[in-house]
């Protein structure tokens, strides 16, 4: 009976011990908020986790390149509540929380999604690697000419003769250039040529966009100083409509301004835009050289651009860019498999069919 007893009383006070126990409720527990206005988050967005209505307005600002300016003083409150009353303030907290459009890129390799988190410093804290832009600009090729005889009355079939001469030349040249770059031959001798196999049409037009943007302004296509096209002339080569299309590039240089320093890394990572589906042999050592020549980008454009906002635009613009020549890229290779096919000793004499059809996996480098 006292063992009954004494039971039942320690009974009670556990059960007393349990009612002043905090009682824990999963769904009471904190939600993940927005870094930007306190609401509640929907997910990680352009590098931060934020609600839905940041994520969007981040977007339309960035893109809509808007001059938001404050009306006090810098440092309006963004909350829930009034986060829509100063764009300025609600853009300048998003930029300083990290958030950069186009600035986290994913490669899904093997099943696994590799993510980099990319943010931007203020210009006067970016110093770009001199040894690595100074071989960038001393491995750049040197002026190919077309041999074409400009003392003749064009022909449709003169014209593409001489390009297509052109183009073998360059050819070579695109190869001897991705052999000089940096971490290049440290990738698998496989995966060099399958690079270069995928990406020579996309450098060959995106350093004719250079060329034409340098030397004349974008008025004309500048293929090589003895083969500069203006419009008349271009009407004379059947694939008149393309000539028009790769004419967009030089224009979209001249309307962005592009940098030398941008140009050259740019250049690097159309060569690393776009891999086959199933992988590369060296993957890791690819990602890493993608990476740092991501950054080198990144510092370039901080170079000339001031503030994070407009570092973060100027980068979205030229990814853009880049991501915007695959589909250029890939309707000029099968206009030129059509006229012509080249084969030529790539690395370490093999021997391989160059102009190969882009069926990997692109690579875009401005995504969500």
């Amino acid at each position: 009976m006292a063992w009954n007893e004494e039971s039942l009383e320690k009974k009670k006070t556990r059960n007393s011990e349990a009612s002043q126990s905090p009682q824990y409720n999963f769904e009471s527990l904190p939600q993940k908020i927005c870094l930007i206005c306190g609401d509640e988050a929907s997910g990680c967005h352009y590098g931060v986790l934020t609600c839905g209505s940041c994520k969007v307005f981040f977007k339309r600002a960035m893109e809509g390149q808007h001059n938001y300016l404050c009306a006090g003083r810098n440092d309006c409150i963004v909350d829930k509540i009034r986060r829509k009353n100063c764009p300025a303030c609600r853009l300048r907290k998003c930029c300083q929380a990290g958030m950069v459009l186009g600035a986290q890129y994913k490669l899904q390799i093997e099943g696994q999604a590799l993510s980099q988190r990319i943010t931007f410093s203020p210009s006067q804290d970016i110093q770009l690697i001199p040894s690595l832009i100074s071989l960038l600009m001393n491995i750049e090729p040197d002026v190919v000419y077309a041999g074409h005889d400009n003392t003749k009355p064009d022909t449709s079939s003169s014209l593409l003769t001489s390009l297509n001469q052109l183009c073998e030349r360059q050819l070579l040249t695109v190869v001897k250039w991705s052999k000089s770059l940096p971490g290049f031959r440290n990738l698998h001798i496989d995966d060099q040529i399958t690079l270069i196999q995928y990406s020579w049409m996309s450098l060959m037009v995106f350093g004719l966009g250079w060329r034409s943007y340098k030397h004349v302004s974008g008025q004309m296509l500048y293929f090589a100083p003895d083969l500069i096209l203006n419009e008349q002339r271009m009407k004379e080569l059947s694939f008149y409509s393309l000539c028009l299309t790769m004419w967009q590039i030089p224009q979209e240089f001249v309307k962005l301004q592009i940098s030398h320093e941008e140009f050259l890394c740019m250049k690097v990572l159309l060569l690393l835009n776009t891999i086959p589906l199933e992988g590369l042999r060296s993957q890791s050592q690819f990602e890493d050289m993608r990476s740092s020549y991501i950054r080198e980008l990144i510092k370039a454009i901080g170079l000339r651009q001031k503030g994070v906002v407009s570092s973060s635009q100027r980068f979205y613009q030229l990814t853009k860019l880049l991501d915007s020549f695959c589909q250029i890229s890939l309707i000029l290779h099968f206009k030129y498999l059509s006229d012509t096919v080249i084969i030529f000793h790539l690395i370490a004499n093999s021997t391989k069919n160059l102009p190969k059809t882009h069926v990997g996996h692109v690579s875009p480098i401005a995504t969500d």
